[in-house]
């Protein structure tokens, strides 16, 4: 291996850190310190359909030998669009509003988009699901069977989380007289192990079709976590500093390098 390349949003190309090209996030730390190449193709505010393109033209364009590829993968209410008349690719998102487009599209055609995402394609947490586990799955698929090495984690829990709704409902409709009861949601995680597997099981399959979960259960295979968390989540549960933007900050992706500089090691070696 000669060199680590990552693609992502804006949590890898390091906005509101001191540099913001790469270099000050973890994959760019730990190149730094086992002295070896570095890129970033990450963009910021892309959706995962974005992140599988900068994959694709990366590898398309550069030798796969040797490189060390990290894959950060964003949330799934983020869609990409190509648009025909304007020849490019735009993205939209819960925090997209038309000024962000206007010196793209124009003012009109960004209302227009910005409409449409909130009125048929921000609220199905089912469509934002399939979308983005199709694109992770071809990404791997195509990762395997060009022999390149791979490291991936993910910002949105939702993507390989099979329920949606309240688990808190769900747990009262479906419990054994016998089952505690419970006030809050996350007493749900001090029930007994063999209580905790028959409700999850039970609610993934009422809360998600079989298309998506058996999706999920392929992806995941392949991702990794920050401690079982991912790293927004990882960097707020260890009290290091997050913008209002929800970027972490150096303080974090020092100690994410710390987190994963052996791995990388190995995989280098």
């Amino acid at each position: 291996m000669e060199k680590i390349v990552s693609f992502g949003d804006s949590f890898l190309l390091g906005n509101e850190l001191c540099r913001q090209d790469g270099t000050e996030t973890w994959p760019g730390l730990i190149a730094r310190d086992l002295g070896v190449d570095y890129a970033t193709m990450a963009e910021a505010g892309c959706g995962n359909e974005a992140i599988a393109r900068q994959i694709y033209t990366y590898f398309s364009q550069n030798k796969t030998d040797g490189t060390l590829a990290v894959i950060n993968w964003t949330w799934c209410m983020r869609w990409d669009f190509f648009l025909v008349d304007a020849n490019l690719w735009v993205t939209l998102g819960p925090t997209c509003v038309p000024g962000k487009l206007e010196h793209l599209i124009g003012l009109d055609t960004a209302k227009h988009l910005v409409d449409f995402y909130h009125a048929h394609t921000s609220r199905s947490d089912i469509w934002n699901r399939f979308r983005s586990l199709q694109t992770m799955y071809a990404v791997q698929c195509w990762l395997r069977d060009h022999g390149i090495q791979s490291i991936e984690t993910y910002m949105d829990p939702s993507i390989i989380d099979a329920t949606a709704g309240d688990r808190l409902e769900h747990y009262h409709a479906v419990k054994d007289p016998a089952w505690p009861d419970l006030s809050h949601v996350q007493d749900l995680d001090s029930l007994p192990v063999h209580i905790k597997d028959e409700i999850t099981s039970d609610y993934e399959k009422q809360m998600m079709p079989q298309y998506i979960t058996a999706l999920q259960l392929h992806v995941r295979e392949r991702l990794k976590t920050f401690q079982g968390r991912t790293f927004l989540e990882w960097a707020n549960d260890n009290g290091f500093p997050v913008t209002e933007l929800l970027h972490p900050l150096e303080p974090a992706h020092r100690a994410a390098a710390d987190y994963w500089r052996n791995l990388y090691r190995s995989l280098l070696a």
